[in-house]
Protein backbone atom coordinates (compact mmCIF):
# COMPACT_ATOMS: atom_id res chain seq x y z
CA UNK A 1 0.00 0.00 0.00
CA UNK A 2 3.00 1.99 0.87
CA UNK A 3 4.06 1.71 -2.70
CA UNK A 4 0.91 2.72 -4.43
CA UNK A 5 0.92 5.91 -2.20
CA UNK A 6 4.29 6.27 -3.26
CA UNK A 7 3.75 6.04 -6.95
CA UNK A 8 0.60 8.04 -6.66
CA UNK A 9 1.97 11.28 -5.08
CA UNK A 10 4.48 11.08 -8.11
CA UNK A 11 2.26 11.26 -10.21
CA UNK A 12 0.62 13.91 -8.64
CA UNK A 13 3.60 16.13 -8.47
CA UNK A 14 4.37 15.61 -12.65
CA UNK A 15 0.36 17.29 -12.90
CA UNK A 16 1.10 19.92 -10.40
CA UNK A 17 1.03 23.03 -11.91
CA UNK A 18 -1.14 22.07 -14.91
CA UNK A 19 -5.03 22.61 -15.10
CA UNK A 20 -6.67 19.19 -15.11
CA UNK A 21 -10.43 19.23 -16.87
CA UNK A 22 -12.83 19.21 -13.71
CA UNK A 23 -16.18 16.69 -14.73
CA UNK A 24 -18.90 17.11 -11.86
CA UNK A 25 -21.81 15.16 -11.15
CA UNK A 26 -22.99 12.27 -8.67
CA UNK A 27 -19.51 11.69 -8.11
CA UNK A 28 -18.26 15.19 -6.94
CA UNK A 29 -15.92 17.53 -8.87
CA UNK A 30 -13.39 15.02 -10.45
CA UNK A 31 -10.37 16.65 -11.92
CA UNK A 32 -8.61 14.73 -14.40
CA UNK A 33 -5.28 14.91 -15.91
CA UNK A 34 -4.53 12.43 -19.15
CA UNK A 35 -1.09 11.42 -18.72
CA UNK A 36 1.31 8.31 -20.26
CA UNK A 37 2.66 5.57 -17.98
CA UNK A 38 5.85 3.63 -19.12
CA UNK A 39 5.90 -0.07 -17.54
CA UNK A 40 8.62 -0.49 -15.31
CA UNK A 41 12.10 -0.32 -16.73
CA UNK A 42 12.47 -4.34 -15.58
CA UNK A 43 9.83 -5.10 -17.70
CA UNK A 44 10.23 -2.92 -21.10
CA UNK A 45 12.33 -5.59 -22.54
CA UNK A 46 9.15 -8.09 -22.91
CA UNK A 47 8.28 -6.50 -26.07
CA UNK A 48 11.04 -7.69 -28.04
CA UNK A 49 11.75 -5.95 -31.40
CA UNK A 50 15.07 -5.87 -33.38
CA UNK A 51 16.62 -4.45 -36.20
CA UNK A 52 16.69 -7.37 -38.20
CA UNK A 53 12.94 -7.34 -39.04
CA UNK A 54 10.11 -6.72 -40.32
CA UNK A 55 9.19 -10.32 -41.49
CA UNK A 56 5.60 -10.83 -42.83
CA UNK A 57 4.64 -13.95 -42.89
CA UNK A 58 1.54 -15.03 -44.98
CA UNK A 59 1.86 -18.92 -44.21
CA UNK A 60 1.26 -21.98 -46.24
CA UNK A 61 0.56 -20.08 -49.77
CA UNK A 62 1.73 -20.07 -53.14
CA UNK A 63 3.57 -16.91 -54.41
CA UNK A 64 0.77 -16.25 -57.06
CA UNK A 65 -1.73 -16.21 -53.74
CA UNK A 66 0.49 -13.65 -52.21
CA UNK A 67 0.26 -11.21 -55.08
CA UNK A 68 -3.15 -11.46 -55.49
CA UNK A 69 -3.60 -10.49 -51.44
CA UNK A 70 -1.06 -7.63 -52.00
CA UNK A 71 -3.02 -6.44 -55.37
CA UNK A 72 -6.44 -6.84 -53.31
CA UNK A 73 -5.18 -5.02 -50.20
CA UNK A 74 -4.21 -1.50 -52.77
CA UNK A 75 -0.34 -2.33 -53.75
CA UNK A 76 0.61 -1.19 -56.92
CA UNK A 77 2.12 -3.95 -59.17
CA UNK A 78 5.81 -2.66 -58.83
CA UNK A 79 5.43 -2.59 -55.28
CA UNK A 80 3.93 -6.51 -55.05
CA UNK A 81 6.78 -7.19 -57.34
CA UNK A 82 8.98 -5.73 -55.14
CA UNK A 83 7.76 -7.40 -51.79
CA UNK A 84 7.64 -10.73 -53.82
CA UNK A 85 10.95 -9.98 -54.34
CA UNK A 86 12.17 -9.82 -50.73
CA UNK A 87 11.06 -13.48 -50.48
CA UNK A 88 12.67 -15.25 -47.58
CA UNK A 89 14.33 -18.45 -48.96
CA UNK A 90 14.08 -22.00 -47.64
CA UNK A 91 11.28 -21.78 -45.59
CA UNK A 92 9.21 -24.43 -47.83
CA UNK A 93 5.79 -23.48 -49.10
CA UNK A 94 5.65 -20.59 -45.91
CA UNK A 95 5.84 -17.48 -47.60
CA UNK A 96 7.86 -15.20 -45.67
CA UNK A 97 8.51 -11.48 -47.05
CA UNK A 98 10.95 -9.04 -45.64
CA UNK A 99 10.21 -5.75 -47.29
CA UNK A 100 12.84 -2.82 -46.42
CA UNK A 101 12.08 0.37 -44.99
CA UNK A 102 11.89 2.14 -48.35
CA UNK A 103 8.71 0.15 -49.37
CA UNK A 104 6.82 -0.14 -46.04
CA UNK A 105 7.39 3.82 -45.71
CA UNK A 106 5.73 4.58 -48.81
CA UNK A 107 2.79 2.21 -48.30
CA UNK A 108 -0.07 4.46 -48.44
CA UNK A 109 -2.49 4.71 -44.77
CA UNK A 110 -5.48 3.15 -46.67
CA UNK A 111 -3.64 0.04 -47.91
CA UNK A 112 -1.41 -0.28 -44.43
CA UNK A 113 -4.85 -1.02 -43.19
CA UNK A 114 -5.89 -3.57 -45.77
CA UNK A 115 -2.27 -5.36 -45.62
CA UNK A 116 -2.15 -5.26 -41.98
CA UNK A 117 -5.36 -6.42 -40.97
CA UNK A 118 -4.65 -9.47 -43.55
CA UNK A 119 -1.20 -9.97 -42.03
CA UNK A 120 -2.80 -9.94 -38.33
CA UNK A 121 -4.73 -13.67 -39.08
CA UNK A 122 -1.41 -15.11 -38.69
CA UNK A 123 0.04 -15.02 -35.50
CA UNK A 124 3.32 -14.68 -36.65
CA UNK A 125 3.08 -11.24 -37.49
CA UNK A 126 2.19 -10.03 -33.76
CA UNK A 127 2.51 -6.25 -34.41
CA UNK A 128 -0.14 -6.32 -37.09
CA UNK A 129 -2.14 -8.68 -34.65
CA UNK A 130 -1.53 -6.77 -31.89
CA UNK A 131 -1.01 -2.97 -33.17
CA UNK A 132 0.15 0.15 -30.66
CA UNK A 133 -2.80 2.28 -30.02
CA UNK A 134 -2.05 6.09 -30.78
CA UNK A 135 -4.87 8.24 -29.24
CA UNK A 136 -6.33 10.84 -30.91
CA UNK A 137 -3.42 9.89 -33.81
CA UNK A 138 -1.57 12.42 -31.52
CA UNK A 139 2.40 11.19 -32.12
CA UNK A 140 3.64 14.48 -29.49
CA UNK A 141 1.63 13.34 -27.01
CA UNK A 142 2.67 10.14 -27.37
CA UNK A 143 6.17 10.44 -26.55
CA UNK A 144 6.56 13.82 -24.74
CA UNK A 145 9.61 14.49 -26.00
CA UNK A 146 11.53 13.20 -22.62
CA UNK A 147 13.39 10.13 -24.22
CA UNK A 148 16.94 10.96 -27.08
CA UNK A 149 14.80 8.90 -29.51
CA UNK A 150 11.43 10.77 -30.13
CA UNK A 151 12.50 13.22 -32.23
CA UNK A 152 13.67 10.83 -35.14
CA UNK A 153 10.53 8.41 -34.14
CA UNK A 154 8.06 10.94 -34.01
CA UNK A 155 9.00 11.54 -37.66
CA UNK A 156 9.01 8.06 -38.79
CA UNK A 157 5.72 7.40 -37.05
CA UNK A 158 3.93 10.02 -38.35
CA UNK A 159 4.38 8.14 -41.84
CA UNK A 160 3.14 4.85 -40.05
CA UNK A 161 0.29 5.51 -38.96
CA UNK A 162 -2.87 3.84 -40.51
CA UNK A 163 -6.31 4.43 -39.39
CA UNK A 164 -9.37 1.49 -38.75
CA UNK A 165 -12.80 1.26 -36.91
CA UNK A 166 -11.98 5.25 -36.46
CA UNK A 167 -9.03 4.63 -34.02
CA UNK A 168 -5.50 5.18 -35.33
CA UNK A 169 -2.28 2.54 -34.76
CA UNK A 170 1.06 1.62 -35.47
CA UNK A 171 2.50 -1.73 -36.35
CA UNK A 172 5.91 -0.92 -37.36
CA UNK A 173 8.29 -0.47 -34.62
CA UNK A 174 11.37 -2.40 -36.23
CA UNK A 175 10.87 -0.21 -39.42
CA UNK A 176 11.60 2.72 -36.74
CA UNK A 177 14.45 0.72 -34.47
CA UNK A 178 16.68 0.95 -37.99
CA UNK A 179 16.37 4.31 -38.27
CA UNK A 180 17.98 4.73 -34.70
CA UNK A 181 21.68 5.31 -34.43
CA UNK A 182 22.06 3.69 -30.51
CA UNK A 183 21.22 0.95 -27.97
CA UNK A 184 19.75 3.38 -26.07
CA UNK A 185 17.81 5.38 -28.46
CA UNK A 186 15.95 1.65 -29.24
CA UNK A 187 15.74 1.42 -25.90
CA UNK A 188 14.45 4.53 -25.06
CA UNK A 189 12.04 3.94 -28.33
CA UNK A 190 11.21 0.87 -26.83
CA UNK A 191 9.90 2.21 -23.28
CA UNK A 192 7.83 5.11 -25.07
CA UNK A 193 5.79 2.96 -27.50
CA UNK A 194 4.81 0.34 -24.51
CA UNK A 195 3.66 3.22 -22.12
CA UNK A 196 -0.19 3.46 -21.92
CA UNK A 197 -2.43 6.28 -22.48
CA UNK A 198 -3.57 6.82 -18.51
CA UNK A 199 -5.42 9.34 -15.71
CA UNK A 200 -4.63 10.90 -12.77
CA UNK A 201 -7.59 12.08 -11.01
CA UNK A 202 -8.47 14.00 -7.81
CA UNK A 203 -11.58 14.57 -6.28
CA UNK A 204 -12.03 18.56 -5.33
CA UNK A 205 -13.78 19.43 -2.20
CA UNK A 206 -14.54 23.36 -2.36
CA UNK A 207 -15.48 24.84 1.22
CA UNK A 208 -18.69 25.25 0.06
CA UNK A 209 -19.38 22.00 -1.62
CA UNK A 210 -22.36 19.82 -0.59
CA UNK A 211 -20.25 16.95 0.66
CA UNK A 212 -22.86 14.27 1.43
CA UNK A 213 -23.71 14.03 -2.32
CA UNK A 214 -20.22 12.24 -3.74
CA UNK A 215 -19.89 10.75 -0.07
CA UNK A 216 -22.58 8.77 -0.62
CA UNK A 217 -21.78 7.98 -4.45
CA UNK A 218 -18.43 6.62 -3.22
CA UNK A 219 -19.11 5.59 0.62
CA UNK A 220 -22.76 3.64 -0.06
CA UNK A 221 -22.13 2.18 -3.62
CA UNK A 222 -19.04 0.20 -3.31
CA UNK A 223 -18.49 -2.77 -0.48
CA UNK A 224 -15.02 -1.85 1.21
CA UNK A 225 -15.52 1.90 0.86
CA UNK A 226 -16.31 2.82 4.39
CA UNK A 227 -18.09 6.15 5.26
CA UNK A 228 -16.50 6.33 8.35
CA UNK A 229 -13.10 6.67 6.82
CA UNK A 230 -13.95 8.43 4.01
CA UNK A 231 -16.03 11.25 5.59
CA UNK A 232 -13.72 12.70 7.78
CA UNK A 233 -11.09 13.13 5.59
CA UNK A 234 -13.68 14.83 2.75
CA UNK A 235 -14.55 17.30 6.07
CA UNK A 236 -11.05 18.32 6.71
CA UNK A 237 -10.70 19.05 2.81
CA UNK A 238 -13.78 20.65 3.47
CA UNK A 239 -12.73 23.00 6.52
CA UNK A 240 -9.52 24.55 3.99
CA UNK A 241 -10.40 28.19 3.75
CA UNK A 242 -10.05 27.62 -0.27
CA UNK A 243 -11.16 23.87 0.34
CA UNK A 244 -8.80 21.17 -1.25
CA UNK A 245 -8.17 17.78 -2.92
CA UNK A 246 -7.36 14.14 -2.52
CA UNK A 247 -6.56 11.51 -5.00
CA UNK A 248 -9.24 8.48 -6.20
CA UNK A 249 -7.45 6.24 -4.80
CA UNK A 250 -8.42 6.94 -1.49
CA UNK A 251 -12.47 6.47 -2.91
CA UNK A 252 -11.48 2.96 -4.21
CA UNK A 253 -11.77 -0.37 -2.52
CA UNK A 254 -8.78 -1.99 -0.76
CA UNK A 255 -8.02 -4.32 -3.87
CA UNK A 256 -8.05 -1.29 -6.82
CA UNK A 257 -6.41 0.97 -3.88
CA UNK A 258 -3.80 -1.45 -3.48
CA UNK A 259 -2.96 -1.97 -7.01
CA UNK A 260 -3.79 1.25 -9.06
CA UNK A 261 -0.69 2.22 -10.74
CA UNK A 262 1.65 -0.69 -10.29
CA UNK A 263 2.37 -4.08 -12.16
CA UNK A 264 2.34 -7.40 -10.53
CA UNK A 265 5.12 -9.58 -10.04
CA UNK A 266 5.48 -13.01 -11.53
CA UNK A 267 3.57 -15.97 -9.83
CA UNK A 268 5.77 -17.94 -7.63
CA UNK A 269 3.31 -21.00 -8.66
CA UNK A 270 4.15 -21.57 -12.65
CA UNK A 271 0.97 -22.92 -13.04
CA UNK A 272 -1.04 -20.24 -11.64
CA UNK A 273 -2.45 -17.70 -13.69
CA UNK A 274 -2.08 -14.60 -13.78
CA UNK A 275 -3.87 -11.76 -12.69
CA UNK A 276 -6.17 -10.34 -16.23
CA UNK A 277 -8.61 -8.01 -16.89
CA UNK A 278 -11.15 -10.35 -15.63
CA UNK A 279 -9.55 -11.27 -12.20
CA UNK A 280 -9.77 -7.72 -11.62
CA UNK A 281 -13.16 -6.67 -12.62
CA UNK A 282 -14.45 -9.56 -10.45
CA UNK A 283 -12.31 -9.16 -7.85
CA UNK A 284 -12.87 -5.53 -7.57
CA UNK A 285 -14.71 -5.55 -4.37
CA UNK A 286 -12.92 -9.40 -2.63
CA UNK A 287 -11.07 -8.49 0.72
CA UNK A 288 -8.99 -11.79 -1.05
CA UNK A 289 -8.90 -11.99 -4.56
CA UNK A 290 -10.88 -15.11 -5.65
CA UNK A 291 -7.97 -17.19 -8.47
CA UNK A 292 -11.00 -18.80 -10.25
CA UNK A 293 -12.18 -15.21 -11.80
CA UNK A 294 -8.88 -15.69 -14.06
CA UNK A 295 -10.57 -18.76 -15.99
CA UNK A 296 -12.57 -17.65 -18.25
CA UNK A 297 -15.57 -19.84 -18.26
CA UNK A 298 -15.56 -19.53 -14.35
CA UNK A 299 -16.02 -15.44 -15.31
CA UNK A 300 -18.69 -15.80 -17.75
CA UNK A 301 -20.70 -18.02 -15.66
CA UNK A 302 -20.06 -15.80 -12.40
CA UNK A 303 -21.28 -12.49 -14.22
CA UNK A 304 -24.29 -13.99 -15.76
CA UNK A 305 -25.45 -15.33 -12.26
CA UNK A 306 -24.74 -12.24 -10.83
CA UNK A 307 -24.91 -9.14 -13.04
CA UNK A 308 -27.71 -8.12 -15.18
CA UNK A 309 -27.33 -6.27 -18.08
CA UNK A 310 -27.95 -2.08 -18.30
CA UNK A 311 -28.08 1.05 -20.46
CA UNK A 312 -25.73 3.19 -19.34
CA UNK A 313 -23.42 3.24 -15.79
CA UNK A 314 -24.49 5.22 -13.20
CA UNK A 315 -22.74 3.35 -10.51
CA UNK A 316 -19.49 3.24 -9.17
CA UNK A 317 -18.86 -0.91 -10.00
CA UNK A 318 -20.69 -1.33 -12.98
CA UNK A 319 -18.87 -3.49 -15.58
CA UNK A 320 -18.04 -2.34 -18.92
CA UNK A 321 -17.69 -4.80 -21.27
CA UNK A 322 -15.86 -4.46 -25.01
CA UNK A 323 -17.65 -7.05 -26.90
CA UNK A 324 -17.12 -8.61 -30.70
CA UNK A 325 -19.37 -8.77 -33.27
CA UNK A 326 -20.54 -11.96 -32.32
CA UNK A 327 -21.48 -10.42 -28.77
CA UNK A 328 -17.94 -12.51 -27.33
CA UNK A 329 -16.39 -10.49 -24.47
CA UNK A 330 -12.61 -9.26 -25.44
CA UNK A 331 -11.84 -7.39 -22.19
CA UNK A 332 -13.82 -5.96 -19.39
CA UNK A 333 -12.95 -3.07 -16.96
CA UNK A 334 -14.49 -1.11 -14.24
CA UNK A 335 -16.89 1.84 -14.36
CA UNK A 336 -15.80 4.74 -11.67
CA UNK A 337 -17.35 7.94 -12.54
CA UNK A 338 -17.52 9.94 -15.74
CA UNK A 339 -15.97 8.16 -18.61
CA UNK A 340 -13.20 7.08 -16.02
CA UNK A 341 -13.02 3.28 -15.81
CA UNK A 342 -9.78 0.96 -13.37
CA UNK A 343 -8.72 -1.66 -15.62
CA UNK A 344 -6.03 -3.97 -16.43
CA UNK A 345 -5.01 -4.20 -20.43
CA UNK A 346 -3.58 -7.23 -20.67
CA UNK A 347 -2.37 -10.89 -18.90
CA UNK A 348 1.64 -10.04 -18.60
CA UNK A 349 3.20 -8.70 -15.71
CA UNK A 350 4.38 -5.61 -17.70
CA UNK A 351 0.68 -4.42 -17.89
CA UNK A 352 0.10 -2.37 -14.52
CA UNK A 353 -3.78 -1.07 -13.24
CA UNK A 354 -4.46 2.09 -13.95
CA UNK A 355 -7.15 4.79 -14.63
CA UNK A 356 -8.30 5.40 -18.60
CA UNK A 357 -10.67 7.24 -20.27
CA UNK A 358 -13.68 4.62 -21.53
CA UNK A 359 -13.04 6.02 -25.55
CA UNK A 360 -9.34 5.00 -24.96
CA UNK A 361 -9.78 1.70 -23.69
CA UNK A 362 -12.71 1.10 -26.62
CA UNK A 363 -9.93 2.40 -28.87
CA UNK A 364 -7.27 -0.10 -27.14
CA UNK A 365 -9.05 -2.75 -28.34
CA UNK A 366 -10.83 -1.83 -31.61
CA UNK A 367 -7.74 -2.65 -34.09
CA UNK A 368 -9.04 -5.96 -35.42
CA UNK A 369 -12.92 -5.43 -35.61
CA UNK A 370 -15.63 -2.86 -34.38
CA UNK A 371 -16.26 -2.83 -30.41
CA UNK A 372 -19.54 -2.70 -29.04
CA UNK A 373 -19.46 -1.90 -25.67
CA UNK A 374 -22.25 -3.26 -22.49
CA UNK A 375 -22.55 -2.30 -18.80
CA UNK A 376 -23.53 -4.62 -16.46
CA UNK A 377 -24.52 -4.27 -12.46
CA UNK A 378 -24.18 -6.20 -9.67
CA UNK A 379 -27.45 -8.26 -8.94
CA UNK A 380 -26.90 -7.40 -5.10
CA UNK A 381 -25.93 -4.43 -4.09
Amino acid sequence: MLVTHLIDGHLAQEAEGTDGIVRSGAWGDLQEWDIRIEQPQEYSGFDRTSADGPFWSFGAMTPEAVHGLLIASGCTEEQSAKLLAERIQGTGAIVILKPDCEIILNLSPEVRSKLYLLLAQNPSNRFQKAPYFIPKGDVGKFFENHHSSDGKAKRLMKRLLYERNGFTYFSDPETVIKELNSDKERCDFIRSLTSQNALLAELLIRSGSDIDKPLNYWALSMPGVLLKNLKPLVEAQKRLPHGGSFSLLYALPPMARDRLFTSPLPPKDGDLKMPDCHWTVLNFFSQTPDPRMSDNDFAGHYITDHYYEIAQPGIAGDLVLLLNASGGVIHSAVYLADDVVFTKNGICYAQPWILMHQDDLVGTFSAMSPIKVGYFRRKEM
